[in-house]
């Protein structure tokens, strides 16, 4: 098993009474002396993990009879600094249901199939339950009304076992590679191969890592990757979509090095994708995702991001600084 850590850890001398005193504090003279407090916001949230900062907003409720992210909106702008700080005080599946619900009322497949192909097996059931108490509507039911006919992928995506069981069926694989040569020559069209989307669902992630590794070797002079091989022949949303999810089942933490490459190197940055991301797996893989940025891109990705964003000082310094912990 991958050992993967975060950036951001539990402050061991955290004083949730200090922290709201301060944060008080800085936000009411940055109402009536008009100083900037990004840089105390940044210093207590981005130094806390996500269950010390859901103590901070009860215990800030407690005292003043306001949110925490009510008082911070009166004195920040409404811009990407607050967006990172509002992903930083919502609990992570909370906001990996947030983003989802906007992806699918947008049409943002991209995202979609983010959310829907990385998480882990109980991240998403969380995400789910929390979906459908949150809007009163399933994701299901959304991808049914707002995605194109290719929506039941999605649904055979969040249906898949994932890691929960690591054995390979030797006879399966041989089988199942087989599949997918065929898929592969049809140009990965589904209704000519409607098995291809039930072997990369149904089975966990080990089997089907040794299925690509077979393909991978399936003749002489061609060591063609299988989501290469479904992006050169798909330019469809429903090929988009398995690219994303075998990159998953491969290497996750290399798929967002990819994404986040993408985000800070298009001409506008995609700063949603940067703060979904970063925020999201502060406290999970960081580490490795930083990792993976320098090795595939030559780069640091605290200075691809300060150098992408840095006009924006306090969004910059505060993307930066749960990269750097």
């Amino acid at each position: 098993m991958v050992v993967t850590s975060g950036t951001i850890e539990e402050d061991s001398n955290f004083d949730p009474e200090i922290d709201v005193l301060k944060l008080r504090l800085a936000l009411k003279e940055g109402i009536e002396k008009d100083i900037s407090v990004e840089n105390t916001i940044s210093q207590i949230l981005v130094h806390r993990s996500n269950n010390q900062r859901q103590a901070l907003l009860e215990l800030y409720q407690q005292h003043f009879n306001v949110g925490l992210c009510e008082d911070i909106q009166q004195v920040v702008n409404d811009g990407n600094f607050f967006r990172t700080v509002t992903a930083l005080l919502l609990k992570p599946r909370n906001f990996d249901a947030q983003c989802l619900q906007k992806a699918i009322m947008d049409g943002k497949e991209g995202v979609i199939s983010e959310i829907l192909c990385t998480r882990s097996k109980s991240e998403l059931a969380d995400i789910l339950q929390i979906y459908e108490a949150e809007f009163e509507s399933t994701v299901q039911e959304d991808l049914d009304n707002f995605i194109d006919d290719h929506w039941h992928i999605y649904v055979s995506i969040m249906e898949s076992p994932r890691d929960t069981d690591s054995s390979i069926n030797e006879d399966k694989v041989s089988e199942h590679t087989a599949s997918l040569i065929a898929a592969e020559q049809s140009k990965w069209d589904i209704t000519k191969s409607p098995d291809i989307v039930n072997i990369l669902t149904q089975n966990n992630f080990s089997h089907l890592r040794e299925v690509f590794k077979r393909f991978q070797k399936r003749e002489k002079g061609n060591m063609e990757m299988v989501e290469s091989s479904i992006r050169r022949c798909c330019s469809h949303k429903a090929g988009l979509c398995l690219v994303t999810w075998v990159k998953s089942i491969k290497n996750v933490t290399r798929l967002f090095s990819e994404l986040l490459y993408q985000s800070v190197t298009e001409m506008v940055a995609e700063n949603s994708t940067v703060i979904r991301i970063i925020v999201g797996r502060s406290e999970i893989d960081l580490t490795q995702i930083k990792s993976h940025y320098m090795m595939q891109y030559n780069k640091q990705l605290q200075l691809a991001v300060q150098q992408k964003c840095g006009n924006d000082h306090a969004y910059s310094n505060i993307i930066s600084s749960i990269i750097k912990n």
